[in-house]
């Protein structure tokens, strides 16, 4: 995701990716960055002026792929059902090394980067809400149903992902989002035999 950066510039975003993914972005420093990637500070100054500014860099990679795999698999030429499964794939490889306290600093926001991840959050469901609005004219998702519902049935799931209880129910994590994803998608019946 970062070969076309400068080799340190690399190595503090993949260490940097790695440490928030495993303990959190507000808990991590531009020391402990630095010491595990074996750079110094004036390296890691050289590149981002500050963790915000590394943070918003690392933010807009993600969104960029992110958006970038959703327009691939909307111009595919499969089913919407072969669609779905592929998003949810994504999704589930995209959530293998996210750590509780990663979610919960991303849920709930770094102060500084509020309206940033709020704007780039809302570029990603605009163009995932195109893709079903394009399904439901097809008739592959209920016509009846209000796009605005199931925005907001989104935004409560969100809620849900912090709910330490049920988190607590799952080994790992990332099991836990797949299984928010899931319902989501699928509600209770079983899962197509093909994922």
């Amino acid at each position: 995701m970062f070969s076309d950066l400068p080799v340190k510039q690399q190595q503090i975003l993949e260490t940097a990716e790695d440490l928030f993914q495993r303990f959190g972005i507000k808990r991590i420093s531009i020391e402990e960055i630095c010491s595990t990637a074996k750079v110094s500070k004036m390296t890691f100054y050289k590149y981002f002026k500050n963790k915000v500014e590394l943070v918003r860099f690392l933010w807009t990679r993600w969104f960029e792929e992110n958006n970038a795999k959703i327009a691939e698999v909307r111009a595919m030429k499969i089913s919407f059902t072969e669609k779905l499964a592929l998003f949810l794939k994504l999704k589930e490889e995209g959530t293998q090394k996210i750590s509780y306290q990663f979610a919960l600093d991303y849920l709930n926001g770094v102060p500084e980067l509020e309206e940033f991840f709020r704007e780039q959050y809302t570029k990603s469901m605009s163009q995932f809400m195109d893709f079903i609005r394009e399904a439901q004219l097809k008739g592959d998702v209920r016509p009846d149903m209000k796009i605005e519902f199931f925005l907001a049935v989104i935004e409560a799931m969100k809620g849900l992902m912090q709910n330490k209880t049920l988190v607590n129910l799952y080994p790992q994590y990332q099991d836990f989002i797949m299984e928010v994803n899931n319902f989501l998608f699928y509600g209770l019946l079983p899962r197509p035999k093909n994922n």
